[in-house]
């Protein structure tokens, strides 16, 4: 009887320690699986970072490219706007040389070629006046008028505002409107005072008024 309750009791003692290491190996899985989880989850927090990194590094060159190219195009735009303008100094000048000479038909071709060439050009108004003087010149009153006039409607801070006036009335007072340009040189002299144009303007009112 002694015999078998001290074998039961080894017996139990055996399950026992069993037990308890098995408890400790999974609990030593366990750890491990936890560690190797949280080194997971690291490697991805730092893939995701590296990924961010990426992208802003991206932006970054992306914008720079932007820059670059913003940079480029401005420098082809201040050359092409360089050329543009020397060339249409030098085809002004050209153009007024013909106009000097009292070629005026063909002054007038290349003044017209010029304004449609440099319509915002730097000239463009000093162009539509001597185009209007060379039409004026060809006895073209009814042409020149036209242009006189949208210079003074489109260029009121232009050089050539006072002269333009002043030859629109010219241009009326040839076409047989003496009303017209008698109004036209009283603003002259009302408007430009002192000037070479109110001169003008008060001998070709004398005139009309006789």
């Amino acid at each position: 009887m002694k015999l078998k309750l001290f074998l039961s009791i080894i017996t139990i003692c055996q399950f026992s320690g069993c037990g308890v290491y098995e408890a400790q190996v999974n609990d030593s899985i366990e750890d491990r699986n936890q560690g190797i989880e949280n080194r997971v989850t690291s490697l991805e927090n730092k893939i995701d970072a590296l990924k961010q990194e990426l992208n802003q590094l991206d932006t970054k060159n992306n914008q720079l490219e932007m820059m670059i190219q913003s940079q480029a195009r401005d420098k082809s735009k201040q050359k092409l706007k360089s050329n543009n303008s020397e060339n249409a100094k030098d085809s002004f000048e050209s153009s007024f040389e013909l106009l000097r000479k009292g070629d005026y038909v063909s002054a007038e071709i290349a003044l017209r070629e010029y304004i449609k060439d440099f319509p915002m050009g730097s000239y463009t108004d000093d162009a539509k006046y001597w185009l209007a003087e060379s039409l004026f010149s060809q006895d073209k009153y009814s042409e020149a008028l036209d242009i006189f006039n949208e210079i003074i409607i489109e260029y009121p801070g232009s050089e050539k505002m006072m002269e333009s006036i002043l030859k629109s009335g010219f241009s009326y007072q040839e076409m047989g409107d003496l009303s017209s340009a008698e109004a036209i040189f009283m603003r002259v002299i009302r408007d430009y005072p002192n000037s070479s144009a109110s001169s003008l303007a008060e001998e070709r009112l004398k005139k009309i008024q006789r």
